[in-house]
């Protein structure tokens, strides 16, 4: 039957690194790209409880080799992650990386290929190698970050300074949404405003995560006490793309994520505290990524379309979500194209602390591409990592009541791979 995997494929393991500086992070200081990937892929080989020779293949991501240097990402870390003489193929699909991989090892597992498949993402953002060796390293400028990300759109588009991707993922966007629902700029702005304030308040709660301060203590700290006035300031806080504000955007980091797919019954029988993956949905596009209404994108309307199909789920179904926030407004966007929030009342919700951990639409509980932070080809595998904590009823403080039955992963692949996955307690 088309669009339906003929096997039950489980999650059985996951794991994630801190996400932040390699050069300027406590716990992060002095490792290599390589040692950093090697933990995520332990954390995820123990909790599923293997080691790397038990898999049978292994599907690496890397999606920056400028950064990295490790275009052949599975062979030169083979040794590290304890896989050589297994299956391997190194991939990218931006940042839907590591759910793209995750997709395809479900496919592989479901066509009777492979029984356990490895699955991690990998990259640095904030440093690169510096020189000629593989572990000195220096930071990349901001500036180089996005004319390097900015490759992956046609270059038939492209201008001197790079590809703008701050207006079209933002102001656009922002300024479409506004019209399209009759908001102010400062309602929108007041919005904008508490959706930052819940992801610093879950990144805050998270140890795994970028920025671990609440957006009311970076604003006192800065001599502000009122916290909404430090989110106006024009030093602090000033307009990328008007209307959206510089804290409304991603947060760039090194990082590392992995996960263990494997058959249904046999994460059964190991006993491990398994998630499905019930469905997936991949569509993707090149510019430009909408038509005259820039708060709807068709690829991703396809693929969420794809992904609930293949799960026999609807939106009501839908008890933990998170879209890709690279672009705040965007991912409300998403989020009311799916039908888990009301078309027009997503900053409302927002404003409203619904979609904190304990209001009754959460989402991206782990801080999201701001707090979490965003090391592209590992985000999407950080997304996942969060979804299964929360459904195994693990996530700590930031635990959302109820446990979820079923969550739904959004991410972007720039430029454009919308995907989506389904996940559901076993």
């Amino acid at each position: 039957m088309r669009n339906q995997l003929r096997e039950r494929v489980a999650i059985s393991g996951v794991g994630c690194s801190r996400f932040g500086d390699l050069l300027a992070t406590p716990e992060l200081q002095g490792m290599s790209i390589q040692e950093l990937t090697a933990r995520a892929v332990r954390d995820a080989l123990d909790d599923a409880g293997m080691s790397g020779q038990d898999v049978d293949a292994v599907f690496a991501g890397n999606a920056m080799t400028h950064s990295s240097q490790l275009p052949g990402t599975y062979s030169q870390l083979s040794k590290w992650t304890g896989t050589q003489f297994k299956a391997g193929v190194h991939f990218e699909a931006q940042c839907s990386t590591t759910n793209v991989g995750a997709a395809m090892a479900a496919m592989a597992i479901a066509a009777g290929v492979y029984d356990t498949v490895l699955v991690y993402g990998l990259e640095t953002t904030r440093t690169k190698v510096r020189g000629f060796s593989p572990y000195e390293r220096e930071p990349i400028s901001h500036q180089q970050t996005w004319l390097w990300t900015d490759m992956a759109v046609n270059q038939a588009y492209g201008v001197p300074q790079g590809y703008d991707i701050f207006s079209t993922y933002n102001g656009l966007v922002a300024l479409g949404y506004c019209r399209k629902y009759g908001m102010s700029i400062e309602d929108f702005d007041r919005g904008m405003y508490e959706l930052c304030r819940t992801r610093r308040l879950h990144g805050s709660m998270n140890p795994k995560a970028n920025i671990q301060e609440r957006l009311e203590d970076r604003a006192a700290r800065e001599g502000f006490s009122d916290p909404y006035a430090y989110w106006q300031s024009a030093v602090h806080n000033p307009f990328v793309a008007w209307p959206s504000r510089l804290l409304s955007l991603v947060t760039t980091a090194d990082g590392a994520s992995a996960m263990v797919l494997t058959r249904a019954d046999l994460a059964k029988a190991a006993g491990s505290a398994a998630v499905e993956l019930k469905g997936f949905g991949i569509s993707y596009s090149d510019l430009p990524w909408y038509g005259e209404d820039p708060t709807y994108w068709e690829f991703d309307k396809r693929a969420t379309d794809a992904a609930f199909a293949m799960a026999g789920i609807r939106a009501a179904d839908i008890d933990y979500l998170h879209t890709h926030d690279c672009s705040h407004i965007s991912s409300i966007c998403t989020a009311e194209m799916m039908g888990y929030l009301e078309p027009g009342k997503g900053l409302a919700a927002a404003r409203d602390g619904r979609l904190r951990f304990d209001g009754d639409r959460p989402m991206s509980t782990h801080g999201g591409r701001h707090a979490f932070g965003h090391a592209w080809a590992a985000s999407a595998g950080s997304d996942t990592y969060e979804a299964v904590l929360q459904m195994r009823g693990k996530a700590g403080a930031r635990q959302i009541p109820k446990p979820p039955v079923t969550s739904v992963i959004h991410t972007h692949g720039y430029a454009m791979i919308g995907t989506v996955i389904v996940l559901g307690s076993m």
